[in-house]
């Protein structure tokens, strides 16, 4: 249980922390900067355009690790490990960079340039996975750190078949499976309202990812349902293994929930489908901002609420990087104005 001090305190922190958010006419300032003022304004050198990104996505990687610093400061116990459990998605990204860098030959300067610098709550010592020879080494390496359990399955499957997409996949499971878990502990109101929150997450990575797997990488029924992570919302392990049995996409999306259908809209391009699920998980982590009786789903729906945010920003200055105008830039935050012209 946590304390009502300590409540009043993340209330309060994570009331000033929203406030920080960048409003929509906000990011469309930022696309309207020239490159060397986009840059400047987020305190990035003149340089090197990989070494600005990598300076870019530490700075911002520091902004957020101090944020959730302060977060869990009052907290201890289930509520504190749920939340270090979602940090640790920059562990996932870690060694998803890792496992490509090595997949495509990369030396290890070019991958560590790509790692995020992770504090130490954050335990997993990608420096030593980082001179590993091979996927496999690197796995075996995890033998003994909270990834042991995944790493053994990840080494069978990688074993059969040689191909870091379906690690990747290994590891989302991974990643959602572990955060359903640490809801067991919770006290109510906050077991229920993390498992809701966390539904409706897991809902938007399991349609998506179903439309790509089955209809874009081509894999069976059987493939993809396997791919699944169970405990969505709206799409139970039954329902995503009838539709991923639909044999194009145009099914698939008829035979949804009416609520997900509605989100979907008519359109059958997977990008938008993404982009308008994004947008939705986005409302639903505002309304659980706003509304939620758990302190520790508003945390959490904080904490989702940020990070879109930086996918924003990231995008921006990548954009910004590669020259494109201002046009190609908004298509790509929003895929459906490519699509109304």
């Amino acid at each position: 249980m946590i304390r009502s001090a300590d409540q009043a305190y993340l209330r309060t922190r994570l009331s000033i922390l929203h406030n920080r958010l960048r409003r929509p006419q906000e990011i469309e300032q930022l696309i309207r900067l020239p490159a060397a003022e986009l840059l400047a304004s987020f305190h990035i050198e003149p340089g090197d355009a990989n070494r600005q990104m990598q300076q870019f996505e530490q700075s911002m990687l520091q902004v957020w690790l101090d944020e959730m610093s302060a977060l869990l400061r009052p907290l201890n116990g289930p509520a504190r490990e749920i939340l270090v459990q979602w940090a640790r998605r920059y562990e996932l990204f870690n060694l998803k960079a890792l496992i490509r860098g090595k997949t495509a030959g990369l030396s290890k300067a070019e991958i560590s340039a790509s790692l995020f610098q992770l504090p130490g709550f954050l335990s997993l010592d990608h420096e030593r996975l980082l001179h590993t020879d091979d996927i496999g080494e690197l796995l075996r390496r995890l033998d003994g750190t909270a990834y042991q359990s995944i790493a053994r399955q990840a080494h069978r499957r990688f074993i059969e078949r040689q191909d870091h997409f379906l690690l990747d996949a290994a590891l989302d499971q991974y990643f959602y499976n572990e955060m359903l878990r640490h809801c067991q502990p919770l006290d109510e109101p906050d077991r229920s309202q993390m498992r809701e929150l966390l539904g409706g997450v897991i809902d938007r990575h399991n349609l998506v990812w179903m439309l790509r797997y089955r209809y874009n990488y081509g894999l069976s029924p059987a493939e993809a349902h396997y791919l699944s992570i169970e405990q969505g919302q709206q799409l139970s392990s039954d329902l995503l293994g009838h539709l991923v049995e639909k044999p194009d996409v145009a099914a698939f999306l008829a035979a949804l929930p009416a609520r997900l259908r509605q989100i979907c809209g008519e359109t059958q391009d997977i990008v938008i489908i993404e982009q308008r699920m994004q947008r939705h998980l986005q409302q639903t982590a505002e309304r659980f901002f706003q509304h939620s009786p758990s302190i520790v789903a508003v945390a959490l729906a904080y904490l989702i609420l940020r990070f879109l945010e930086l996918h924003q920003l990231y995008a921006i200055i990548q954009a910004r990087m590669l020259g494109l105008h201002d046009q190609l830039l908004r298509e790509a935050l929003d895929p459906e104005l490519r699509e109304a012209a």
